[in-house]
Order: C-alpha cells, then sequence, then structure tokens
C-alpha cells in the first residue's frame, strides 16, 4: 500500500502531502494484514493448530523484508522524478531527493502517530473487554464494549469532525468576512452594489463583495482597450447581495433583482448570471473578460451564501450552494420574463467550481434532454467551469455521453453542449453549434469533477487511457490508495 501510494494521481503532491497519503495507505494496508493474520489464526484453532508469528522460517522472513525494503527505497527515490513529471504537466517547477526524503520523514511521523490512536484503541477495547468480561457473561460483555465504543467514536464525530469544524470554521473566516482588500474603496458610481445610490449596504456585501463592487472594470479601462474606437462606452453594472444583506437566499436574491431594478440593467445588452462560490468570490477574470467584450453594455448579478472555502462548503453543506443558485436565478428570470420579449437583454449563466453546482441545480430535470431544454427555454446559454462531481447536469452529460472519454465528454454532435478542456477547442462560429448554447470548461487534473466516495471501492473513469492531456499516463486506480490520494489533490 505505501508502495502504490506514491503513484501519480490528479494533482503533484508536495513532500508534506505525500507524507499524509502513504501514511494512510500504510496504516491501511497494516490493518488488512492484521486482520488476515487474525482470521488465519482463528481458523487455524477450529483445526487445533496453534499459529503463530515464527510460522515462517527467519531466512524467508528476512528476505521477504530485505526484499520490500530494497523496492520501496528505489520507489521512494523515484518519487521526485515521478512527481516532476506530473509537475512540468501542470507549468510547476521540478523537486528534489531533499523532497523525497522529507516525504519519507513525514510519512514515519504521521504512521507513528496514527499506530500510536491505534494501539490506544486496542487497549482500551481489551480493559473493557475484560472489565465487562467480570461483571457479565462474555457475549453480553462484548456487546456492551460494543455499545460504549459506538457512542464514543458518535460523540467524537459529532464534537469534532462535525460540528467542531463547522465550530473551527467560522471562527476561522468569520472575521475575514468584515475586513476589506487593501486598496478596494466603496465605490460613488451608481451602477455599483454598495454605492451611496445602492440599496444595499458597503458594510454587508461581506469581503468578497465588496472586493467585487470595488475593483469594477472602468469606462477608462475600456477606452484602453479599444483604442482608436469610437464605439459607445458604458460603466458596467455590477449587482450583489451579502449575507448580511439579508436574512435567506429567496430574500437576498429579491434584492439582487431589486438593484437590477435601479441600475436599469434592462437596457443593457447583457445580464450575467454568477453562481459564486463558498466564499462568495466572484472571478474578476470572467467579469472583466464580459465587460470588456461588450464595452461595458453589461450587467452581472451575484450573491454571497457563505464565507467558508468552497472545499469546506464541499464537505460541510452543499444544499446551501443550491439553495442559493435557485433562488437567485429563479428570482432574475422571473423578473426578465416580465420584460418585452423583443426588446430585453441577453441572459446568460455562468458559475465556476463550486458555483457551477448552484447554478445547475436551477435548470436540472429528470435527463439531460429534458435539462438541456428547460435551460434553451429560459436563458440564452450557460458557461459552467471546473464542474464539481455531484453535478446534476454534467451527471447527466458524462452518463448519457457518446462514446468519448469521460474528461471530453460528447453528446449528440455537440449540438447544444460542449466540453473544453483548453484554450482553442472552441469556435464560436461553428454553425452546428446551435443556441442557446451550453459550454462547460474542465481541466481533466481537476479533483473537484471527479471526487466521490465510490473512488474508495469503484475504478474510476478518469483513469482508463487515454488519459487527459494534464494527467500521467501512468495513473491507476487502486482501492483506497485513490481514494486517499483524490482528497488530499482536493484539498490542493
Amino acid at each position: 500500500m505505501l508502495w502504490f501510494s506514491l503513484g501519480s494521481s490528479l494533482l503533484p503532491r508536495d513532500a508534506t502531502m505525500q507524507g499524509v497519503v502513504s501514511a494512510l495507505s500504510f496504516v491501511f494496508g497494516y490493518g488488512i494484514g492484521v486482520l488476515l493474520w487474525f482470521l488465519a489464526r482463528w481458523v487455524g484453532r477450529l483445526f487445533g493448530k496453534n499459529l503463530s508469528c515464527d510460522i515462517a522460517p527467519g531466512w524467508l522472513r528476512l528476505t521477504f523484508l530485505g526484499i520490500t525494503g530494497a523496492v520501496l527505497a528505489v520507489t521512494i527515490l523515484r518519487w521526485p522524478t515521478w512527481q516532476s513529471e506530473q509537475r512540468l504537466l501542470v507549468g510547476l517547477e521540478e523537486i528534489g531527493i531533499t523532497d523525497g526524503l522529507m516525504a519519507v520523514v513525514w510519512t514515519l511521523v504521521i504512521v507513528a502517530l496514527l499506530m500510536f490512536i491505534g494501539r490506544s484503541l486496542m487497549w482500551l477495547v481489551w480493559k473493557l473487554d475484560v472489565f465487562n468480561g467480570r461483571h457479565t457473561s462474555v457475549l453480553v460483555g462484548r456487546g456492551i464494549t460494543v455499545v460504549i465504543l459506538v457512542g464514543i467514536f458518535g460523540a467524537l464525530y459529532w464534537f469534532v469532525a462535525s460540528s467542531g469544524l463547522t465550530t473551527f470554521a467560522n471562527e476561522r473566516f468569520g472575521p475575514g468576512d468584515e475586513t476589506t482588500l487593501e486598496g478596494i474603496t466603496q465605490p460613488t458610481a451608481p451602477e455599483y452594489s454598495g454605492s451611496p445610490d445602492s440599496l444595499v449596504e458597503w458594510d454587508d456585501l461581506g469581503f468578497q463583495g465588496r472586493t467585487f463592487a470595488g475593483a469594477g472594470t472602468t469606462v477608462e479601462d475600456i477606452v484602453a482597450f479599444y483604442p482608436n474606437s469610437r464605439m459607445r462606452t458604458k460603466v458596467p453594472i455590477r449587482v450583489y447581495a451579502g449575507l448580511k444583506s439579508a436574512e435567506s437566499s429567496e430574500a437576498r436574491a429579491q434584492l439582487v433583482v431589486d438593484e437590477l431594478v435601479r441600475t436599469n440593467a434592462r437596457e443593457r445588452a447583457v445580464i450575467a448570471l454568477v453562481a459564486t462560490t463558498g466564499t462568495g468570490w466572484v472571478d474578476p477574470i470572467a467579469s472583466a473578460a464580459l465587460e470588456y467584450m461588450y464595452a461595458g453594455d453589461t450587467a452581472i448579478a451575484a450573491m454571497q451564501y457563505s464565507f467558508l472555502p468552497s472545499w469546506i462548503s464541499f464537505i460541510l453543506d452543499t444544499a446551501t450552494s443550491t439553495e442559493a443558485g435557485i433562488a437567485i436565478n429563479e428570482a432574475v428570470i422571473d423578473w426578465w420574463e416580465t420584460l418585452p420579449e423583443n426588446n430585453r437583454p441577453r441572459l446568460v449563466a455562468f458559475g465556476e467550481s463550486l458555483g457551477t453546482l448552484g447554478s445547475e441545480a436551477a435548470y436540472a430535470q429528470d435527463s439531460l434532454d429534458a435539462s438541456l431544454a428547460f435551460i434553451q427555454s429560459k436563458i440564452d446559454g450557460a458557461f459552467w467551469v471546473g464542474p464539481t462531481d455531484a453535478n446534476e447536469i454534467r451527471s447527466q452529460f458524462l452518463d448519457e455521453r457518446d462514446p468519448s472519454p469521460v474528461w471530453g465528454p460528447g453528446y449528440s454532435d455537440g449540438a447544444v453542449v460542449r466540453m473544453a478542456n483548453g484554450p482553442g477547442e472552441i469556435d464560436p462560429s461553428d454553425a452546428s453549434w446551435v443556441e442557446p448554447r451550453v459550454l462547460y470548461y474542465h481541466h481533466p487534473s481537476d479533483p473537484v469533477g471527479y471526487w466521490n466516495w465510490e473512488t474508495l471501492w469503484t475504478p474510476q473513469e478518469w483513469t482508463d487511457k487515454p488519459v487527459g492531456d494534464d494527467v500521467p499516463d501512468s495513473v491507476r486506480w487502486i482501492p483506497f490508495t485513490t481514494f486517499t490520494q483524490v482528497v488530499v489533490d482536493l484539498i490542493n
């Protein structure tokens, strides 16, 4: 298991993260070995044999140990090379033998800690078993031991893994939402939420909301981008509702609509409905790109539903993301449909990473065809970047795809929905791609799109050959180890 853990996965790992993966894999393999030995001794007793650790000759055990040690030593020495090959695929610098040695150190430290915990639990079980056996029958005593252990682990999960993580996350990231990025100031233009004319208070926007509203593309930026152009330039509209702006997702979504009405967004060429990531972040490059394309004749609408990083939100509560995504999409669409059909802005949906989960949720139906038809009946296009494995429409896309790799799926000759993995793969002028269009953008090495519990026991399609262009050819699925690797990749 330790040997397997040193192999490649979706993303490169540094020495510390490799130590975590290797230690967990080692302890898991050690646990399997102990279990098999326990079963062997139990079966031996059934046949009157008392097996012991010296059942094999000493020379055989030493030979086996020597071969195992030699293989591991060579593998550990090769690990920096394997990681460097993977790092080059995603534009990172190579690592050296020092990193390999540090990975060994971290592995030993974490293994020692995990073994200590494991031995302590064994001692606890033994003590409980002995104590209960003195006062009851063996069967009842062991039943009581099991109940006590389940109670202890249940309490640990609730107070540490669940409630404890939530409390830690809120205490760790909550204060940051009260701050403002250096250089960001309250906007004065009425086109921005948080301005003096806005229905939303500047202090209620949250850290990411203030960054979004306070760092908008200016008319001067657009004019400089189009030198010698006589096109009419407008101040882009950016509306946003923070977590403190209203009590519920529905109320915040309605506040966003009120801001669109206040800023006269109905007169713009396009409105972009953005589902934010866990912290409330809106990608500044995506926002600026749209605003430059339309010379500021745009309105971007978004709202915050959390201040936690996406990976924590993904673990603790994805329901809030989908609830917020449904609320803002439905509220804006309901308002937009009241406008004259021949004189209203184009309406497009955008989400990135965890934001795609919320954005998709507003349009998901029972099948891919039904979902795509519903999207086309409601909006003028959707662009979803870095979708998660939990995305319902993306899952329909993968499940119902034509013969094609999971990282580059095709469906119905790309008539409505397509997926790109890198620059230059999409031709906007392709007449076979009917409007409204749905586009996914996904790096094959992105673990957000692949993490699921089934990785523990089920082979994953992203390891099938051919793999994506930023995934090593040597990657393969291994029970438990691949799951652990992808969890670490997700955190990275």
